[in-house]
């Protein structure tokens, strides 16, 4: 209901509390005109009795009234809120789209001019010094890779203290998986182990592969580490004899190849 509707409920409510009380007024003043008998002075309380009883219920409804307008108000502000925050939405989208529209207008007017200035430039015609196309880049020729040496081993050690203590090779072995050696006998109190790793050819296979290689005694299981290598390279691994070993040669990715040499 609206606000008008309200208070017009109000007033005929307040119109028709004052017709009720009229009534009893009227009866009252008639009975104190007659010569006072006992019994006015019992009707004479409960007429003022009345009263506070209809005020009471009369306050109560204009309070009821008054809440009821309040509540009403209070959604008044709440649909003027929404109003008000969907017209700033409105205003926000019509400026993002007159931006739109102003960057639109200033691309065609960017490719028309382009056009206009392709359309103008005059074309060069054959023999009156026409600008020569273009000659095709020359390929690029990729120099060929040196060719890879038949081992990354050094040579086999020559003794140069003829009778005494001097490096002696005792085999080679290469390959591309893993693999274990035989078991060999080294006599003297040191020993090596010359290895060397390789990538497959090719950039795609550079730091691919990997090489790790471990010294065995015989009946033991623990370990000499020889070699842990990812990618091309090699090296070489001085080990603690004499006694009987096999290595444990562990690869993936590339070739491998190793040497044992043994000192006395």
């Amino acid at each position: 209901m609206t606000r008008p509707a309200l208070l017009l409920l109000a007033l005929l409510f307040l119109s028709r509390v004052a017709a009720a009380q009229a009534p009893a007024q009227n009866g009252s003043s008639q009975d104190t005109s007659k010569p006072a008998v006992p019994a006015t002075a019992k009707s004479a309380p409960s007429a003022s009795g009345s009263h506070p009883a209809t005020n009471a219920d009369l306050q109560a409804t204009v309070n009821r009234l008054l809440d009821l307008l309040k509540n009403q108000q209070a959604v008044l502000e709440d649909i003027q809120y929404d109003r008000r925050l969907q017209s700033r939405q409105i205003e926000s989208l019509e400026e993002r789209l007159e931006e739109t529209l102003l960057e639109n207008d200033r691309l065609k007017t960017k490719i028309s001019n382009l056009e206009s200035t392709a359309s103008v430039a005059p074309t060069p015609t054959p023999g009156t010094g026409a600008t020569p196309a273009p000659m095709p880049p020359a390929a690029i020729v990729e120099p060929a890779a040196p060719p890879l040496p038949a081992t990354y081993l050094p040579a086999p050690p020559v003794s140069d203290n003829p009778g005494g203590p001097s490096w002696h090779r005792l085999f080679t072995l290469s390959g591309t998986d893993s693999k274990n050696t035989e078991l060999f006998h080294i006599e003297g109190s040191t020993w090596r182990v010359f290895w060397h790793n390789l990538d497959k050819p090719g950039n795609a296979y550079k730091n691919t592969s990997a090489l790790f290689i471990s010294a065995f005694p015989k009946d033991d299981t623990i370990p000499q580490s020889v070699c842990s290598k990812l990618g091309t390279g090699g090296d070489s691994t001085e080990l603690l004899g004499p006694g009987n070993y096999y290595l444990k040669v562990e690869a993936s990715g590339g070739s491998w190849e190793l040497a044992v040499e043994d000192f006395h």
